[in-house]
Order: structure tokens, then C-alpha cells, then sequence
């Protein structure tokens, strides 16, 4: 009988089975090497645990290194991680933190905040830790010269510890304070501008009450710009006006913005549009820009629109919502009175960090001897204004319109 030959197309190819094989071994190749690269840099690894565990372990440098919030995502964390998580969700600044090495190698967090602040801040940090697993051992406290500090030691399950030392600067005792010569003043000063006024007259009321020298930038096109202006005079507000000027990617927000200068206007349409603007908003003394980070990173359009700024005699507040901003630049190359936000409180919607960015403005104000902050008319931000103004004079600074701080 004749052996019955295979159809040539049902043959195995070989060729084929050998490129299969290569790519799958490089894929598996390439696999064990990001795990692997991934071990190194303290990630999660599947194939090398020691070299995770290593990684995450290694010891905080001896020299002093920034605070810098842990980033959001899923999975355990480190002790490291749970304490900043602890200090942000209480509202503790992260320009007033340092990551130390204790004396036993632990992870030593100082923090620097006002007394006051620590009174209301530290049973917050205590229930943030105990959420997070981490018990407070014990709390002394040392007073010193100029400065108290209180440590606090913790420690987690794993029998992992480290320790917070919050740095209470301790003010002249009243005695020589009513003997302090007057001339000696505030160690610096502070201007907070709300932003996006001229909506309800509610907020404003709520702002009066505060009884602090406020500014308020009113949008000259809002349901109420003319009456928010007047009454923020009378009760002794300073007054902007809060001009919108074409940014870059507010898409949603320009089209519903009634006088909006943009940057195809020609000179004349410019000068035309912020004098109407101008006419809507009652004893501004000044201008601050809404939105505009592409107009205000044009030079020439600048000059073009500062110039009856400047006959009017106003000053300019950059709002800084571009890095590429030159308006500060070129209202000081002009001869207007000019300066720039340093803080803006809200400008995310992390609303939860509104009283730790208002420390941070306060901090900024005693370092450099002045600071802008800017904020917006939301609910949570009114509440931080009312139960944390009480910290500028914490922080041994003098509240002032912003016309006072600009050069």
C-alpha cells in the first residue's frame, strides 16, 4: 500500500514557531526587568521583595530636605507618608515643615506653626495619625528662649517610630510688649484680595464683618458690581477692579464672560472695552486680572491696555495665572504702581487645603516682610477666613489694603 503523503498546506512551519518563541522569551525578559527596576526605586515588585524592602527602608539623609505632600494613590503607605498625610489633612502648611533624621535614625518632622495654632491643629494631627494606625506615645514639651518646642513620639505596628516636634515661637511676655517702642511695628504685612465679587451681596456682608482691611476685586459685568463697590467703600474696603482678560485654556469660562478683552482686539477696541469696564465699578483704585494667561503674557498688548490704567492714576495687581506673565514687568517699566499675588488660597478644588495655603501666605508675609493672597468667594473659604484671621496677629503681622504693598 502507498503511504499517503500530507497536503503540502497542512506542513508545520517552522519559522513561524521559532519567531513565536523569541518574542515570548523577550517579553519575559523584558518583564523581569521592570520588576526588577521597579524593586530598586521602592515600587511595587512582584519577583524581588528584599530588593523592595531595601529600597523602602533606606534611612532620611542627615541634612535637612524639604516637605513635599506624599502623592494620592492606592496601596499601604509609609510611615513617612502617613505623617505628612496626617500634618496636610490638619491643615499644616508644607513651607512650615522640615524632614529631620532624630538621633536614633527615626524620621523627625518639625514643624513650625504659632501656639494658637497648635492649640487647634494638634488634636486634628493626633485623629488624622490614629486613623492611619499610628499611636502618639508621649508628648513633652520644653520650653526655651524665644521658642517651645513639644515632641511628640509615635509609633505604628510594625514597631516602626519616629517623632514630631512642633517649634512654638514664644512672643515677647505682655510686660515688654506694652514697653516695645511703636516704631519697632509688625515684623510684615499682609493683603488678602477676593476675587470674583460683585454675585451676592451676602458674601460682602460676611466680608464687612470680618472686620479686616480686605480688598475686593469686582467683576465689572456681575449682577451687582456697582452696589458691592459702593458698600465696600463705605465700610472700609478697598476696591478693584477685577478686569477679564483672554487666558489660555479657560474655554468653558470665556464665552460667558461679558467684557472679555481678548487679544485680536485692536488698540482703540482695548481702550474702549476696559473704559466701559472702568465706568461699571465705583471707587476702584486699583486693577487686578481675572483670568488671562495668554493676554497677559504678551508684552505689547500689556503696554496697550496699562496705559489708561495709568492716566486714570490705578495701580496694577498681577494675578499671576501664568508663569509667563510679564504685566508686573511692564507696569514697573511704565511708572504704575504695581505688585503680584504671591498665594492664591483656592485655586483648585483641594478646598481642604484652603487654612494650610492661608499659613503659608502668612509665612511668606513674615519672611520676605510682605504678601499677596488672593481668594474667591466659596463657602469653605469664607469659613477659613472666619475662624483663622485671628493668625496674622499670631504671626505678629499687620492686615492692609493691597494699595499698601505695591511699588
Amino acid at each position: 500500500m502507498t503511504k499517503r503523503r500530507r497536503a503540502k498546506r497542512q506542513e508545520p512551519w517552522p519559522a513561524f514557531t521559532l519567531v513565536t518563541a523569541l518574542l515570548t522569551l523577550g517579553a519575559v525578559i523584558a518583564g523581569v526587568l521592570l520588576d526588577y527596576i521597579s524593586a530598586r526605586r521602592g515600587e511595587t515588585s512582584f519577583l524581588f521583595p528584599t530588593a523592595r524592602v531595601a529600597a523602602k527602608s533606606t534611612p532620611l539623609k542627615p541634612s535637612e530636605r524639604p516637605y513635599q505632600r506624599p502623592a494620592a494613590g492606592p496601596g499601604p503607605r509609609t510611615f513617612d507618608e502617613v505623617i505628612a498625610a496626617s500634618l496636610t489633612a490638619a491643615g499644616v502648611s508644607e513651607d512650615s515643615v522640615l524632614v529631620l533624621k532624630g538621633a536614633k535614625g527615626q524620621p523627625l518632622f518639625e514643624v513650625e506653626i504659632p501656639n494658637e495654632l497648635y492649640e487647634s491643629v494638634g488634636p486634628a494631627v493626633e485623629r488624622a495619625l490614629k486613623a492611619g494606625g499610628v499611636r502618639v506615645l508621649s508628648k513633652k514639651r520644653t520650653p526655651g528662649g524665644d521658642r517651645t518646642e513639644v515632641l511628640w513620639a509615635l509609633r505604628r505596628p510594625a514597631k516602626e517610630e519616629a517623632e514630631i516636634s512642633f517649634v512654638l515661637p514664644v512672643g515677647p511676655p505682655a510686660s515688654l510688649a506694652a514697653k516695645r517702642p511703636a516704631a519697632e511695628g509688625p515684623r510684615g504685612r499682609v493683603a488678602l484680595i477676593m476675587d470674583d465679587m460683585g454675585n451676592s451681596l451676602d458674601v460682602l456682608d460676611e466680608l464687612i464683618a470680618l472686620r479686616r482691611p480686605l480688598t475686593v476685586a469686582v467683576l465689572p459685568y456681575s449682577a451687582h458690581a456697582a452696589e458691592t463697590a459702593r458698600r465696600a467703600h463705605e465700610n472700609g474696603l478697598e476696591v478693584l477692579l477685577h478686569l477679564p482678560l483672554e487666558s489660555i485654556n479657560n474655554h468653558e469660562a470665556m464665552p460667558n464672560t461679558e467684557g472679555l478683552i481678548m487679544t485680536m482686539m485692536t488698540e482703540p477696541a482695548i481702550v474702549a472695552a476696559f473704559e466701559a469696564s472702568y465706568d461699571r465699578v465705583p471707587f476702584a483704585v486699583g486693577t487686578n486680572n481675572h483670568m488671562g494667561s495668554r493676554f497677559t503674557s504678551e508684552r505689547d498688548l500689556m503696554r496697550i491696555l496699562l496705559k489708561p490704567i495709568k492716566a486714570k492714576g490705578l495701580f496694577f495687581v498681577d494675578s499671576r495665572t501664568t508663569a509667563k506673565t510679564v504685566a508686573l514687568e511692564e507696569a514697573q517699566r511704565m511708572g504704575i504702581p504695581a505688585t503680584q499675588r504671591d498665594v492664591f488660597l483656592d485655586a483648585d478644588e483641594d478646598h481642604g487645603r484652603i487654612k494650610g495655603r492661608l499659613i503659608e501666605l502668612l509665612q511668606k508675609a513674615r519672611k520676605k516682610g510682605r504678601a499677596v493672597g488672593i481668594c474667591h468667594p466659596f463657602p469653605e473659604t469664607l469659613a477659613v477666613l472666619k475662624s483663622s484671621l485671628f493668625l496674622i496677629d499670631s504671626y505678629n503681622l499687620e492686615a492692609v489694603p493691597v494699595s499698601k504693598l505695591v511699588r
